[in-house]
């Protein structure tokens, strides 16, 4: 069976367990928590997969293989894995459940490597196991914090950024056609695909942290809208010393703010879906 349909099918299944748990809760606080599941698992798939080399994707969907492999990365830590999460908290499942759906993931792991459809390097197949225990532990967590009427500020604040930098990155990702509307690299270094990422890692963090305080503070006006200016000059001048590098004339460092205007009415909708009332806490 080609490699496709393996990976097509983790999509398919995903979006059948997502849709199964919104329509048994009907609460789409569990795509929120869906989201917030593919935002924490990116910071640790970029250092990880690409700066540490640990493993690779091979769902054979794209021809650029670097691509390639980081459509496959999107397939498992923003639908699959986050997918299971929603189910066990949509359906209250116990420990024993996680622990069972933790070993099936590490088997997956390790049949696909038998597949040839995805590599290891140094990963072994226990640490998904281990790393899907913490994870869905983690989601437990967050799920019962958002039934709570009143929750802290920090935690509101992460369940804004968690929501929004995973949207952020997906649409960048989209725009950027995996970097073939632009890169991130210094002079010296020339093209080097680990830079690239590493900076566009921090430029999606200071975006995202700028943003949630934004939106997620008690604050004036002008204060919101300097939180925007200072995005926008952070951008130009990323362009003005050329560690943002179009690779096409039609685009410039500048336009990079516009991301988060189209991102940030998607978040607020999201959340009024959900009765998420986190967002611009003075109105």
């Amino acid at each position: 069976m080609p490699s496709t349909y393996w990976y097509y099918g983790l999509a398919l299944i995903s979006l059948v367990l997502l849709a199964a748990s919104l329509i048994y809760r009907r609460d789409w606080k569990l795509l929120v928590l869906q989201i917030n599941l593919a935002g924490i698992i990116h910071p640790f798939e970029i250092v990880v997969l690409i700066l540490l080399d640990a493993y690779r994707y091979l769902p054979g969907i794209l021809t650029d293989p670097r691509l390639d492999n980081y459509l496959g990365s999107y397939i498992s830590n923003v639908l699959i894995v986050p997918a299971f999460a929603v189910v066990i908290n949509a359906f209250t499942l116990s420990r024993s459940y996680i622990l069972g759906i933790a070993v099936i993931f590490a088997g997956i792991d390790w049949y696909f490597t038998m597949l040839g459809i995805y590599q290891h390097f140094w990963w072994k197949s226990a640490y998904t196991g281990i790393g899907i225990s913490i994870l869905y532990e983690i989601s437990r967590r967050i799920w019962t914090r958002f039934q709570e009427k009143r929750n802290s500020l920090v935690f509101r604040l992460s369940i804004i950024y968690l929501t929004y930098a995973p949207i952020h990155n997906l649409f960048v990702f989209i725009l950027n056609k995996g970097g073939r509307l632009f890169r991130f690299q210094v002079p010296w270094q020339g093209d080097s695909e680990n830079f690239h990422q590493g900076f566009f890692f921090l430029y999606l963090v200071l975006t995202s942290a700028i943003i949630t305080l934004c939106i997620g503070l008690k604050l004036r006006l002008r204060y919101r809208l300097l939180g925007i200016a200072f995005l926008t000059l952070a951008y130009w001048t990323a362009g003005k010393c050329h560690v943002f590098v179009p690779c096409t004339a039609d685009v410039s460092a500048w336009q990079l703010i516009l991301v988060p205007i189209i991102v940030v009415p998607i978040v607020i909708y999201l959340f009024r879906m959900a009765e998420i009332d986190y967002l611009f806490p003075n109105r």
